[in-house]
């Protein structure tokens, strides 16, 4: 009855470390994408991209109440989060992300775009330790979490070709008209599985 009693410890201990690691890095995502919308240079550049880092801002919003919600409900506390959580979570990434102020609104998105994929890769953890551990409040909600963020990196994805090429215009660089609509095509076809995915084919 006692080792019973320890699992069930060492189980509940487990999983409120990992929400609130999640808590920690969507606290952080939330503080770095406010300084982003106060940025005049992204207000002037791209309507999309801001509408983007928008919609950034609101699901981290929304993510850190659900997951402070759910943290209480297990019993855990806010107010309290694991010791170096954000350190320990974002490592190299958190001080680039936290630190470096660009008017590139094309860098901008390239941060935001680490941070996200970060955050996914974490949801998907969280999720995983919910269904190992038979916590299916836990697995359900980084589900939810997980794909609003995994559409947010798709449409990053979508908008840098023209982001890149209209910051060389502005700089009244030379630029190949096309080069957008080129690069979106060609790197929307390397995230297609082919043939040779599982290996290495052809020379470097």
């Amino acid at each position: 009855m006692k080792m019973s009693n320890k699992m069930d410890e060492q189980r509940e201990k487990t999983i409120k470390q990992y929400v609130g690691d999640m808590l920690s890095l969507e606290d952080h995502i939330a503080n770095a994408v406010k300084r982003q919308l106060d940025e005049k240079h992204l207000q002037d550049h791209s309507p999309e991209a801001r509408r983007i880092i928008q919609q950034i801002e609101q699901h981290t919003k929304m993510h850190n109440q659900h997951l402070e919600d759910h943290l209480k409900a297990l019993g855990g506390d806010a107010s309290s989060p694991v010791k170096d959580t954000v350190s320990s979570i974002l490592g190299a990434a958190a001080g680039m992300y936290d630190k470096i102020r660009s008017e590139e609104v094309s860098k901008m998105m390239r941060d935001n775009y680490t941070a996200l994929n970060l955050a996914c890769i974490s949801y998907t953890m969280l999720h995983t330790t919910g269904l190992a551990l038979n916590d299916q409040r836990t697995a359900d909600l980084a589900l939810r979490h997980l794909q609003h963020y995994t559409q947010l990196v798709m449409d990053i994805n979508r908008i840098m070709p023209q982001l890149v090429v209209e910051e060389f215009q502005h700089d009244e660089l030379p630029v190949n008209a096309m080069a957008a609509q080129q690069a979106l095509q060609n790197t929307q076809q390397a995230w297609q599985p082919s043939p040779t995915a599982g290996g290495i084919s052809g020379a470097v």
